[in-house]
């Protein structure tokens, strides 16, 4: 029987060369602005998938509402530097606990391999989900302390705002720090309870020095170390949406 005999045509150098710079243009990363990255995101997953778990994260908000609604109702007399002083410990309490429940809830989960190889993987996720929830406790912030500064004559709203957003970042900081850190579900834990624990600490050392503080620093001051937790906190969620695949498995 006589075997056939297959010729394999050998492409030419051109074609050899057009092959290879096809292949390496689409295997190269476009250098997309931060902006227009969390628009794709928005664009390609929809906000309905990123934030999958909305009703859990409306319950937490309800709560905290309630809660806070009902401390406030009380109109108990409050000296005006304790009142600063509940503001900075207080106001990362929203963020904290959307973050803290998506982390969790994240990293938990059993198809947490499966999606740290996706496009947009679980810490990329994150991100987006931390940047949704500084805006949404900044909104809750203000209002808050505006109904404050109608319960609490004394206090003045531009200092418990700019004392409240200051806080909130460089909590924000701290935490986005340890998840890149450790990534690690008990220092994650051990972060909250020290941020917690610590400022009620400090306060308890000397109440009246840490209400002197909150209540002394110029408005700039509080302007300054703002605009610095910022920069350190845009630049922790962009290093954590340029999370390796790799790294997080």
């Amino acid at each position: 029987m006589n075997k056939e005999k297959f010729t394999i045509p050998i492409p030419d150098e051109q074609i050899i060369q057009s092959q290879i710079e096809q292949v390496i243009s689409s295997s190269i990363n476009q250098n997309i602005t931060f902006p227009a990255y969390l628009q794709a995101m928005v664009r390609q997953v929809g906000m309905k998938h990123l934030f999958v778990d909305r009703w859990a994260l409306g319950f937490i908000l309800f709560t905290v509402i309630t809660l806070l609604g009902s401390f406030l109702s009380m109109q108990v007399p409050v000296p005006t530097e304790n009142l600063y002083a509940f503001i900075f410990i207080m106001s990362p309490l929203l963020f904290l606990l959307f973050s803290f429940y998506t982390y969790v809830n994240k990293v938990q989960k059993a198809t947490y391999e499966v999606e740290m190889t996706c496009k947009y993987n679980v810490y990329q996720v994150i991100a987006f989900r931390m940047l949704v929830f500084s805006i949404i406790s900044i909104v809750f912030n203000t209002f808050t302390i505006a109904w404050m500064s109608l319960i609490y004559a004394d206090m003045q709203f531009i200092r418990a705002l700019m004392i409240s957003i200051t806080a909130l970042f460089i909590f924000s900081v701290l935490f986005l720090y340890v998840l890149m850190k450790k990534r690690s579900t008990v220092i994650v834990i051990m972060t909250i309870c020290g941020w917690t624990l610590g400022n009620l600490f400090l306060r308890a050392a000397d109440r009246n020095l840490y209400g002197d503080i909150l209540l002394q620093i110029p408005l700039y001051v509080y302007a300054i170390v703002l605009l610095g937790c910022l920069y350190m906190y845009m630049s922790y969620v962009k290093k954590l949406i340029e999370f390796k695949q790799s790294e997080g498995v």
